[in-house]
């Protein structure tokens, strides 16, 4: 199957710096923190294959992901560019790397390594409850989080979810893919390993949050083993949502790091 045409938006002058998001997230989601960065980039927030107002699809893994995104990169940028992938994004944007080394000048990803997770039985019980709702004609946003608090107690990952919910017209919808992400979550486990693929040498920077448990001390070989020329930056009193729970941290990391490239 052909690569999907991405929707995506872009805003801001100068060199290109692209912002992938991850998973149950959106381009939009960046919107804010990305303004910060527009008058010194070309910002563009691109939603991911079944993400926001992107294209569905039955097929999704990591392979078809960096096509998406490289047919993006073809269309609508020129020369390499920098590129910020948190978590899912994060791993799209590694594989575009070791892949297409051509296309990156500079890769920083947030809060994920390059391996294998088994940590997936979260993820399935959201979607579960996103499924289990049941998005008849008239439904609010207030009762849609009053029925998820039922199997979701935490608030904030709540309203993180909620920001796939749109209504119109009375009628509501999720503008993430559940069925597609449910089949095909293995995928986004996965990090898949070519046996053509080398290191990438580019600059890179990889971003954890500290109360994170997605980059760990025993993930350190493997980092310098894909990416020999990288950085490793431990936010405090953060967790996988770097930008949210620490932007301003996280700008200050980011500006300095692209100043120096």
């Amino acid at each position: 199957m052909a690569a999907l045409e991405l929707h995506h938006v872009q805003f801001g002058e100068g060199p290109d710096l692209i912002i992938l998001h991850g998973l149950f997230g959106s381009g939009n989601n960046w919107r804010s923190f990305a303004k910060k960065l527009s008058k010194d980039f070309r910002i563009s927030l691109v939603d991911l294959r079944n993400h926001g107002r992107s294209p569905d699809s039955e097929e999704m893994d990591y392979v078809k992901m960096l096509e998406d995104v490289l047919l993006f990169l073809e269309q609508k940028t020129a020369g390499s560019v920098s590129i910020l992938g948190h978590s899912m994004g994060g791993k799209t944007a590694m594989q575009l790397a070791l892949r297409h080394p051509q296309k990156i000048q500079n890769l920083i990803v947030g809060d994920i390594s390059p391996v294998v997770y088994t940590h997936g039985d979260g993820h399935r019980n959201y979607l579960q409850a996103l499924s289990d709702i049941p998005l008849k004609h008239g439904l609010t946003r207030t009762e849609v989080d009053q029925l998820l608090s039922k199997s979701i107690q935490e608030s904030t990952i709540r309203s993180f979810l909620l920001t796939n919910l749109e209504i119109r017209a009375g009628q509501s919808s999720w503008k993430i893919n559940l069925k597609a992400l449910e089949e095909n979550l293995n995928n986004l486990l996965d990090f898949p390993i070519d046996p053509k693929m080398l290191p990438f040498d580019g600059n890179t920077l990889f971003i954890a949050g500290k109360n994170s448990n997605y980059i760990q001390t025993q993930h350190q070989p493997i980092l310098h083993r894909w990416f020999p020329n990288h950085r490793l930056v431990r936010l405090k009193n953060c967790g996988h949502w770097i930008h949210i729970q620490q932007p301003e941290a996280l700008m200050k990391t980011l500006k300095y790091f692209l100043s120096e490239t």
